[in-house]
């Protein structure tokens, strides 16, 4: 494509989750006149708060780390830096429901002799890993990575429930490399996985310690930035085509005209696979069956107010997650109102409950009164039968999350290479490159600076 001759380049970016705001935001920074375009009626994708009678609720991701350098860096760009909501301390407090109780993660390594989610003999092997030679397979899934690292109990319950809870996935399907870069490159750098974790440093340039939220929730940060672009931000837009015309390319937008089109220089598709595959297939059908293959989970959430001073055991700390091996039927739950108190009323408790996921795939298909019932269950067993719920609301996510299955990285290179044959589009999202909101963020930066230079004749950036 040759470089854009008169006035700045045209960016039409597809899609107003994370990715694609983030996608908009730096192009528009790069001196792009930039049009992003969503299909629904509000921005944000899976990042949904809703806020009802002084109840604070998150459908979505729930908080993020100091590392979240982009989404930080997001914030500060549309004035919200001095928003963010540091989660109370004992959030560093994580539990695994295992025989039939809560049991807690060690907080540090002098903590690991107190945790009973490991055997002793579990932990011994666990505390050798910085003794096993690097090995391992192509394309090695997350529980034959965590056997050969840190052995077999560590993979049947530290490995399941990671996977579970971060992706509602299943370790034995996803792929280390994927899923968790960061573990096998320690491996490799420093020869464990162990040794490159004491190794991390904190960002101590993060405007809050721990886990965070913004002080109105996670969206309020999809807003700022919808309102920052203005009118350049098109709601209720479905974009149904690509066309390509003249050396640019020509958007058909769902109406009852066939000349609702919008001509641009370059497209960024910010939107699930699914969706990219539809309006790619025609111009490449291996780029769209690359995409179509992608599979994807889906999770029911339930939030549940209750009084914690009736229950047994009361919420102090993050959350829980439930191996596979326990049959409590939910992924895990959140304490909400532990992390955040004024997510709730005074006197109230919040938990998350997660259902659904790769692991129960039939669970979310049932009516809302059996799920609610099944979470409201779970909790009973886990808190005590006096838990009493004061406010229930149910929340479906279908097909939210991509599984990045044993060799993902593989298709995503084959992706990348077809997406080269096609000039000045770039894709982004969780699909690609991870499913957090930073990994989500980063990847619409990526694409914003790899449509922008291809426009305007320099050397396409990977």
């Amino acid at each position: 494509m040759p470089p854009v001759e008169e006035g700045p380049a045209k960016i039409a970016v597809i899609g107003a989750g994370i990715s694609g705001l983030s996608a908009a935001i730096h192009a528009r920074d790069l001196g792009a006149d930039v049009h992003l375009f969503e299909a629904s009626s509000r921005v944000g994708g899976w990042i949904r708060t809703s806020r009802t009678d002084s109840w604070t609720l998150e459908w979505g991701p729930n908080s993020i780390l100091p590392s979240s350098q982009c989404l930080i860096d997001l914030a500060r760009r549309v004035g919200l830096e001095s928003q963010w909501l540091s989660a109370d301390r004992c959030a560093k407090k994580r539990f695994i429901w295992k025989a039939g109780a809560l049991r807690a993660l060690p907080t540090s390594p002098l903590t690991i002799p107190f945790s009973r989610v490991l055997s002793p003999a579990g932990w011994c092997r666990f505390l050798m890993e910085p003794w096993i030679g690097r090995g391992g397979i192509e394309e090695e899934s997350v529980s034959t990575f965590f056997r050969r690292r840190f052995g077999d109990e560590a993979a049947r319950v530290l490995a399941d429930v990671m996977v579970s809870g971060v992706s509602g996935g299943r370790a034995e399907f996803l792929e280390m490399d994927s899923f968790q870069p960061k573990l096998p490159q320690w491996e490799k750098q420093y020869g464990s996985v162990i040794s490159g974790l004491l190794r991390q440093r904190s960002d101590q340039t993060a405007p809050f310690q721990g886990t965070a939220t913004l002080t109105e929730g996670l969206e309020q940060l999809p807003r700022a930035l919808a309102a920052e672009l203005g009118d350049r931000c098109h709601l209720d837009s479905q974009i149904v085509a690509l066309e390509p015309r003249n050396h640019r390319w020509r958007l058909h937008q769902r109406g009852a005209y066939g000349s609702d089109t919008v001509d641009v220089d370059g497209v960024i598709l910010a939107i699930p696979a699914a969706a990219a595959a539809t309006l790619l297939e025609p111009l490449s059908s291996r780029a769209g069956q690359i995409l179509q293959s992608i599979p994807y989970a889906s999770l029911t959430v339930v939030q549940i107010g209750y009084d914690a001073r009736n229950c047994r055991i009361r919420p102090q700390g993050f959350g829980f997650l439930v191996p596979s091996s326990e049959p409590l039927g939910i992924l895990g739950a959140i304490w909400s109102s532990s992390l955040f108190p004024s997510r709730c009323p005074a006197g109230e408790s919040l938990a998350t409950v997660f259902l659904g996921g790769s692991r129960q795939p039939h669970g979310v298909e049932e009516s809302d009164e059996v799920l609610q019932d099944l979470a409201i269950g779970a909790l009973r067993k886990v808190q005590g039968i006096a838990l009493d719920p004061h406010m229930v609301q149910l929340g479906r996510a279908p097909r939210a999350i991509p599984q990045p299955q044993r060799g993902h990285r593989r298709k995503v290179a084959a992706l990348r290479r077809e997406m080269g044959l096609l000039p000045g589009i770039a894709l982004a999202g969780s699909h690609l490159t991870g499913i957090s909101l930073e990994s989500c963020a980063r990847s619409g930066r990526a694409a914003a600076h790899q449509v922008y230079s291809e426009l305007n004749g320099q050397e396409r950036s990977q």
